[in-house]
């Protein structure tokens, strides 16, 4: 619910010289004229609503919060007690899959947008910007989003966090990457082929979608850190989900994972598709 014109108009005002976009800036991105931007800072219009997914995008907010100033800090992320610590729980060093989504583009990453999905501590996002991507980096968590900001500053390489729940967010503009390692399994069953058709269908020909899901087995024990509001993945989902699109990498395995502090195992399944 919007609480009144004036407000949104305070925000979007402050949100933009967050950013240290000018006027001129966000309309030139948003394809409306400055005059626009400047009505609503002046609480004296109101963005149509099929602008507010770009423009939350553009300030790395939710939609909500960009409506309602409410942030997502009371909604705790599972890892915020982690990420809250100096040292980064899932380390810095890039995954294996983001290895594979840069091999594939073989240099080619000028002008090219990924999506991050579940960014954590930002450990592929700022290995994708370094090797020349456009980052946007959506993670839950409010001491992850400050831990990749972090991060960001101090390797040099620039990526645009979105502070938002993979739930329900709203993909505004196409992307040749969409990636995930590890974080959809917070996706309840139910909301799964919804969720992979937005992303097939915001990802633009030849783009390619990677993801790295966790399996249900009966001979690997729950993981100590667990949540309650964690859903696994039955084998066979992830190539089902890309039936039709070109999959160069489909596969799964057990693997070796101490993130709790207590040695454990996974049986993840990881999939590198493109979009033909």
């Amino acid at each position: 619910m919007i609480h009144n014109d004036s407000e949104l108009g305070r925000r979007i005002a402050l949100l933009r010289k967050e950013k240290g976009y000018t006027q001129e800036k966000v309309g030139d991105l948003l394809k409306v004229t400055p005059q626009a931007i400047s009505k609503w800072e002046q609480g004296n219009a109101l963005p149509d609503t099929l602008l507010l997914p770009p423009l939350a995008r553009l300030f790395g907010v939710s939609i909500d919060y960009l409506l309602t100033g409410e942030s997502l800090a009371g909604k705790a992320g599972p890892y915020d007690g982690e990420y809250r610590k100096e040292n980064f729980y899932w380390g810095i060093q890039p995954s294996e899959l983001a290895g594979q989504i840069i091999d594939i583009l073989q240099g080619d990453t000028a002008n090219k947008r990924l999506l991050d999905i579940g960014s954590g501590e930002g450990r592929d996002a700022i290995y994708f910007a370094k090797c020349g991507l456009q980052v946007d980096a959506l993670e839950l968590s409010a001491p992850g989003v400050e831990k990749i900001k972090r991060y960001s500053r101090l390797s040099g390489y620039a990526v645009n966090v979105i502070h938002a729940d993979m739930i329900g967010y709203d993909l505004a503009e196409e992307y040749d990457v969409i990636y995930s390692h590890g974080s959809l399994q917070f996706l309840p069953s139910a909301e799964r082929r919804k969720h992979f058709d937005k992303y097939k269908q915001y990802t633009k020909t030849g783009g390619l979608n990677a993801h790295l899901i966790f399996v249900e087995k009966p001979f690997i024990k729950l993981a100590p850190d667990w949540e309650r509001n964690e859903f696994f993945f039955s084998s066979g989902d992830l190539a089902g989900y890309y039936h039709d699109w070109e999959i160069l990498r489909c596969g799964e395995e057990i693997i070796d994972c101490d993130s709790a502090g207590i040695p454990h195992r996974h049986a993840v399944n990881c999939i590198l598709a493109r979009k033909i």
